[in-house]
């Protein structure tokens, strides 16, 4: 029987204030490979409701990674970035040494730092989406009684 790699990552949430509704996600660590060959922890949000991966420009570019030189010729719908594709090699932290690839928009300009003073909205994010990996890897949730409050997502190596 060949070993399996899993890993179980509890909910986290958060109640909003003005409406009592609860706020949900779930954060994983990945270890992106960089253009030397080294890995550099980054923490991405699990979204399946994302249809791409995204990550910023800047920080692809501060990993030596392929960046094309031109974007593309739209914009991102939600940060009015700027659009380039990408892919990324990672490691999922707490999982074995698999290394696994994602297709990713890198969203912004490459040479600029985005601004800690601009609109949260308008940053570019560290989004996972988890379809894009299923050939290689199962994506579940649980809950069972006595664990986190709102379960767990359970990643699996197939």
């Amino acid at each position: 029987m060949s070993r399996r790699s899993r890993i179980a990552i509890p909910v986290s949430h958060q109640t909003l204030y003005a409406t009592g509704d609860v706020k949900l996600w779930v954060k994983v660590t990945l270890w992106l490979r960089d253009g030397g060959g080294n890995f550099k922890d980054f923490v991405f949000k699990v979204d399946s409701g994302t249809e791409i991966t995204t990550f910023p420009a800047y920080d692809a570019k501060q990993l030596g990674l392929y960046i094309p030189a031109n974007p593309a010729p739209v914009r991102h719908e939600q940060t009015g970035l700027e659009v380039r594709s990408g892919m990324l090699l990672f490691r999922i932290d707490g999982m074995d040494q698999t290394h696994y690839a994602a297709s990713c928009l890198l969203l912004g300009d490459p040479n600029v730092r985005p601004s800690p003073n601009a609109p949260a909205a308008m940053l570019p994010r560290n989004l996972l989406q988890p379809l894009a990996l299923l050939e290689k890897l199962n994506f579940s949730t649980q809950k069972n009684p006595g664990g986190p409050a709102y379960g767990e997502l359970v990643i699996e190596k197939k």
